[in-house]
């Protein structure tokens, strides 16, 4: 095919590519229901959740970069990490810890949403969910607590933001420079991507939550010019939960993993206005799409 194809065309064979092999990994499930496996146990879920990341978001990325970046995907996923990249991800995992209180306070307000019937359903599919995760995180064994670090934490970093950040807003990205539309196109194409990871997480009770932090992800990627500050940020948030997991799991703490900081509106305005200040001195001048 043609490197000159339009970006939205490589998105749709990307997304339908994404779609397909969704299909693909939901075959196995069914085999193993068929053969009386339990598909619940947590070996069964942990290698479940594995080959879905690969398959599902770093897969139909690849095959679309080869389609139609041969030879440039290294500019493409914009591998670039030199001394200032790190800093950049130490900026993006500064900038995730401050907005957890302003995230606390949209996950209760986001849980307290009456949706009747329809609410009912959808909170009940979250709560499954959230059981799968549960099921996936009880162990206390440090064996345990690297697999699940590597599963649960590491993978999805990778392959997310491959998907979400190198695929999606890469593309819209390019779409929207491709038609002019630059100035406003890159803020759009954060937010619509960020839009797109928190829907694509299947729980509308923590949406915002998941919004703000695609965002934070999204501008990140914009203002660091590469996906690994992304990969490092997004892993240490995913990291930070997976060993408040086993912690609890081994008696070391006794508090919910899951539940909000009830740390107080001034505190949560300070982490907030600070978490703003930090990403404008570190990509201000890189955030004013001027081209």
């Amino acid at each position: 095919m043609s490197k000159s194809t339009h970006p939205f065309m490589q998105l749709l064979v990307m997304l339908a590519m994404s779609l397909g092999m969704l299909v693909v990994v939901s075959l196995p499930e069914v085999v193993l229901v068929a053969m009386g496996v339990d598909v619940m146990s947590r070996p069964v879920l942990m290698w479940t959740q594995a080959v879905t990341q690969l398959l599902t978001f770093l897969v139909p990325v690849v095959l679309m970069t080869i389609i139609y970046y041969r030879g440039r995907q290294r500019e493409y996923y914009r591998l670039e990490f030199g001394a200032r990249k790190w800093y950049y991800a130490l900026t993006g995992v500064v900038v995730m810890l401050l907005v957890v209180p302003v995230n606390d306070w949209l996950m209760v307000w986001n849980d307290s949403w009456n949706l009747g019937r329809v609410g009912e359903l959808l909170r009940s599919l979250q709560d499954a969910t959230e059981g799968v995760l549960e099921q996936i995180m009880g162990t206390d064994s440090v064996g345990g607590l690297v697999a699940n670090l590597v599963v649960v934490a590491l993978l999805p970093a990778v392959c997310e933001e491959v998907f979400f950040r190198a695929g999606i807003q890469n593309l819209l990205q390019r779409w929207f420079s491709a038609d002019g539309r630059k100035p406003w196109g890159t803020h759009v194409a954060v937010w619509v991507t960020a839009l797109i990871f928190s829907l694509g997480h299947g729980e509308l009770f923590s949406f915002m939550p998941r919004l703000v932090l695609g965002a934070v992800l999204g501008y990140l990627y914009v203002g660091s010019g590469s996906i690994l500050p992304n990969m490092l940020a997004h892993f240490f948030n995913n990291a930070l939960v997976v060993v408040l997991y086993w912690l609890v799991a081994r008696g070391g703490l006794d508090i919910d993993p899951e539940a909000p900081l009830a740390v107080g509106g001034l505190l949560t305005a300070c982490c907030t206005f600070a978490a703003v200040a930090v990403f404008v001195v570190t990509f201000g001048k890189k955030l004013k799409i001027s081209r």
